[in-house]
C-alpha cells in the first residue's frame, strides 16, 4: 500500500473515545490505569517549532493522571521507512509544545512543566529498529559530559508489527483498523473490516464512533480500491454486507481488466518482434535505436511500420514517418 501523511488519522485520533481506545490497548505498561478518560481534552495543536517550522499535522491531547494534567503528543508518522532522526525531532516537537504552554500562559513555570507523553504511531512497511531514546544518538563522549546530554525517549507502535491474529484477539476498535491497515489482499482487507464492524458493535462508544469509522474506511477504500461503490450506509456495523458484496465485484472486474490488458500487451509484444524478425530477414542486424522504436511503438505504428516491410527497400522507408 502507499503510505502518505494519512489526514484521516488525524480525524479518527481527534475524538476522545479513539483516543481512549488507542490507550487502552497500547499505551505503556501502567499508564492506562491511571488515567481520568472523562477529563480528556483536545488541545491547539498549531504551533512553530524552535526550528521556526510551523506543526499543525500531529495531534495534542490532555488528561489528568492522578489529579495532575499531563499531555499526550500523538505524531502521524507515514512515512515509507524509519526515521533515525526521530527522537531529535521528537525533542524539537516537546519543546515547541512546552513553549507553547508557555507563551499561552496554559501553565505556570512557578508550578512545573506538565508531564508528556510523546506517542509515535508508524504506519510504514519495513520494520522500525531504530532506537526511540534520544541519548543513543549522542556520539560517545567523556564520561564528565553525561550529566550534561539531553534525555527524551517516546513510545513507538509499529502498527505492521503486530500480528494479524494478536490484533483480532484484542476485540478493539483501533486495533481493528491497524489491521486494516495492513492487509496484503482484497480478501485479507474484506476479514478485516468485518473485525473491524464486530469491534465497533462490542464497542461501550458504538453510538458515537461508528459513523466516525465507517467515514474514515470508505475514505481509505476509495484510495486503495479507485472506482470501488461504496455503500451509502453511514454505519459499518448495517452496511457490511453490501459492502463485502461491493468489494467482490470490484475485484472481479479489477481481475478481468487485467487479463484484457496482459492479452492486449501479449498481442502487441507478438506484432512487435514479428516485425523485428522481418526487418532483420529483409535487411540485417537491426540498430539499437531502431529497436528501442520497436519496443516503445504503439499497436498503431507496428500496424504500418508492418504494412512497409514487404514493399520499403531501406530501413529508412519502413519507419519514414520517424523523420517527420
Amino acid at each position: 500500500m502507499a503510505h502518505l501523511h494519512d489526514s484521516g488519522y488525524k480525524y479518527l485520533f481527534s475524538h476522545a473515545e479513539l483516543v481512549q481506545e488507542l490507550l487502552e490497548a497500547f499505551a505503556p505498561p501502567g499508564v492506562s490505569a491511571l488515567l481520568d478518560y472523562t477529563t480528556l481534552r483536545l488541545e491547539n495543536g498549531n504551533y512553530v517549532t524552535p526550528a521556526m517550522q510551523p506543526r499543525a499535522d500531529d495531534i495534542v491531547w490532555s488528561v489528568e493522571l492522578q489529579g495532575q494534567r499531563i499531555y499526550l503528543y500523538l505524531l502521524l508518522e507515514f512515512q515509507s521507512t524509519p526515521d533515525d532522526s526521530m527522537p531529535a525531532r521528537m525533542l524539537q516537537y516537546v519543546a515547541a509544545l512546552y513553549d507553547h504552554l508557555l507563551r499561552s500562559k496554559a501553565v505556570d513555570i512557578a508550578d512545573g512543566l506538565p508531564p508528556v507523553l510523546p506517542i509515535v504511531l508508524y504506519n510504514g512497511d519495513a520494520r522500525w529498529r531504530q532506537s526511540s531514546e534520544l541519548y543513543d544518538l549522542i556520539r560517545v563522549h567523556p564520561q564528565v559530559l553525561k550529566a550534561f546530554q539531553p534525555r527524551l525517549r517516546f513510545w513507538l507502535l509499529d502498527q505492521g508489527a503486530f500480528a494479524a491474529s494478536d490484533l483480532e484477539a484484542m476485540r478493539r476498535v483501533v486495533a481493528a483498523i491497524f489491521r486494516f491497515e495492513h492487509t496484503p489482499d482484497t480478501a485479507a482487507a474484506k476479514r478485516a473490516i468485518r473485525h473491524l464492524a464486530e469491534a465497533i458493535a462490542h464497542s461501550p462508544f458504538k453510538q458515537r464512533i461508528d459513523r466516525v469509522v465507517t467515514r474514515w474506511i470508505k475514505y481509505r477504500l476509495k484510495s486503495r480500491m479507485p472506482g470501488l461503490a461504496v455503500p451509502d450506509a453511514e454505519e459499518l456495523t448495517k452496511g457490511m454486507d453490501m459492502l463485502e458484496t461491493n468489494i467482490d465485484r470490484w475485484e472481479a472486474q479489477a481481475i478481468a481488466k487485467g487479463m484484457q490488458q496482459g492479452m492486449q500487451q501479449g498481442i502487441q509484444q507478438g506484432e512487435a518482434l514479428l516485425l523485428q524478425r522481418q526487418l532483420t530477414r529483409r535487411f540485417g542486424v537491426l540498430p539499437a535505436a531502431r529497436l528501442a522504436s520497436i519496443a516503445a511503438a504503439t499497436p498503431a505504428q507496428l500496424e504500418t511500420w508492418g504494412d512497409r516491410v514487404l514493399d520499403a527497400k531501406s530501413l529508412e522507408e519502413v519507419f519514414g514517418d520517424m523523420r517527420h
